[in-house]
């Protein structure tokens, strides 16, 4: 073994595996409501009412029912809490953050030489996800390993063609060996080890929105939107399995094994395998809106999210390392430091939405948006003509269309404004409404106004629920994963 070893170490220069998968599209295809603390207490459902810079974002005619210019700045508080049952085993984890939420500059004037046209420019940032958690997943593994999982990838593979960044590494610290030219674990299910998982990322997608918008005689409203995305990613998890009870001897195997006195290694102990990457780029899309005043209580609009180009990179690093009861500890790496790095495209998926607004200036507002998209339209694509064929493939086969829905309500206690609102992400698989996978938002919040500068209150309550498995779900049970987002927002403003 000692000398085939030297092999894999040199393949290791060359060999990596692509981590690029439909998890990565659906992740910066699935975008929610940001912006300024009044849009998120209502849960962003804009569409038609305008008048906010978060507009820019969700129906970039909105921007032209500005009478004024508008600056404002938002930040947050942000809490999220997940937790994973694996096998009637309850887990929490816990992270809190402090987001940058928006920032608006609007300019806003009637035409010089006609009354009946309107103008407005604008400028946004919004903060339209937020990767912030922590997932800690332990339990039993009920006779499974993720060894079994690496043997299934080994295939008619010869060593040197063992993937790189996942049975190579198990060979190289000697989880798994060959007899005969057959492939074996030295972690037997036979018996039950104990299972972890913990899972961190951070960052953020920041959406910067230039805008134009377009009113004629205070009834029609056109409005074009370019959006520059900015994405940073960063994710690591740690996966172990402990022989806690030390079941798994040197002579308790029912199949034949190598055992390496010089290495110490015999009877199976602990594995670890750690996997961090880190995602960094940008994305740019075009958004077209219209909004139209029926009257001065109703008014409707439209709008039309191109699909988003993302360029993205990924800089990568896989670990793993085993320990055996004869006192061997073996670690390596993949690839060698430091590190890999692989450029590629996400193009997600176009949206359409339509939205109808009830307004009293007296009362209040309420308004309605619906979207409509179709997560199998999402795409990866490289230089590497046909890499992405079975990815893509995966996509269409997986996902399917889904609708969100978003509902504000805003009603004037003078000198407060009250605010509810209430949001449906539906799942990428189809589901809306309640399953796994679809997001649920209730928001609310609170409102100061005077003539020139205003002070807005949100806070925001996410759940969903998914389920989750930590490796391949041919060998391992599921984990059922209940998440809980909270975030409290100010927004700070004023007309001129």
């Amino acid at each position: 073994m000692f000398y085939t070893k030297i092999i894999i170490t040199i393949c290791f220069l060359s060999l990596f595996s692509f981590s690029q998968n439909d998890i990565d599209a659906m992740r910066y295809s699935q975008t929610f409501f940001g912006g300024s603390s009044r849009s998120k207490a209502m849960a962003g459902s804009f569409g038609a009412l305008g008048a906010d810079g978060t507009c820019m974002g969700i129906n970039p005619a909105g921007i032209g029912l500005y009478k004024k210019g508008d600056v404002n700045f938002s930040f947050g508080l942000r809490f999220n809490t997940t937790y994973a049952n694996q096998n009637g085993n309850d887990v929490k984890g816990f992270k809190a953050n402090l987001p940058f939420d928006g920032l608006t500059l609007v300019g806003a004037w009637d035409s010089e030489t006609d009354k009946d046209n309107h103008y407005a420019l604008g400028l946004s940032c919004n903060q339209i996800a937020n990767f912030n958690s922590i997932t800690n997943i332990q339990g039993i593994s009920n006779y499974k390993s993720i060894t079994q999982d690496i043997l299934a990838t080994t295939g008619n593979n010869s060593i040197k063609n063992l993937d790189a960044s996942f049975a190579g590494l198990a060979y190289e610290v000697f989880l798994i060996d060959t007899i005969n030219g057959k492939f074996y674990s030295l972690v037997n299910t036979k018996y039950s080890v104990s299972q972890s998982k913990t899972i961190e990322t951070t960052g953020r997608n920041n959406e910067w929105c230039f805008n134009y918008a377009y009113g004629y005689k205070d009834k029609l409203y056109l409005g074009a939107t370019i959006g520059i995305s900015s994405i940073n990613f960063n994710y690591s998890s740690i996966y172990k399995e402990t022989d806690d009870y030390d079941s798994i001897k040197k002579t308790n195997y029912d199949y034949d094994v190598w055992y390496y006195a010089s290495e110490k290694v015999g009877g199976f102990k602990s594995l670890e395998y750690k996997e961090t990457f880190k995602t960094s780029g940008s994305g740019y899309n075009l958004k077209l809106g219209m909004i139209y005043r029926i009257n001065d209580f109703i008014r409707v609009g439209s709008s039309f999210h191109s699909p988003t180009i993302y360029n993205l990179t990924d800089t990568y690093v896989y670990n793993m390392s085993a320990s055996y009861d004869e006192g061997g500890s073996f670690t390596s790496q993949s690839p060698p430091n430091p590190g890999g790095k692989y450029n590629y495209q996400i193009i997600t998926p176009m949206k359409l939405t339509g939205s109808i607004a009830l307004l009293n200036k007296n009362i209040g507002a309420l308004n309605i948006d619906y979207d409509i998209l179709n997560y199998n339209q999402a795409y990866l694509s490289s230089s590497e003509n046909s890499i992405f064929n079975g990815v893509n493939q995966t996509i269409k086969n997986k996902y399917r269309q889904t609708s969100n829905l978003r509902i504000g309500v805003e009603t004037n206690i003078k000198p407060m404004y009250v605010r509810l609102g209430y949001a449906m992400y539906g799942s990428p698989f189809g589901e809306t409404f309640s399953g796994n996978f679809v997001n649920t938002f209730f928001t609310g919040g609170v409102g100061f106004r005077n003539k020139k500068s205003y002070l807005d209150f949100s806070f925001t309550r996410r759940m969903n629920q998914e389920n989750y498995y930590m490796y391949n779900p041919n060998y391992v049970d599921k984990t059922t994963l209940q998440i809980f987002g909270t975030t409290f927002a100010v927004t700070l403003g004023s007309k001129f």
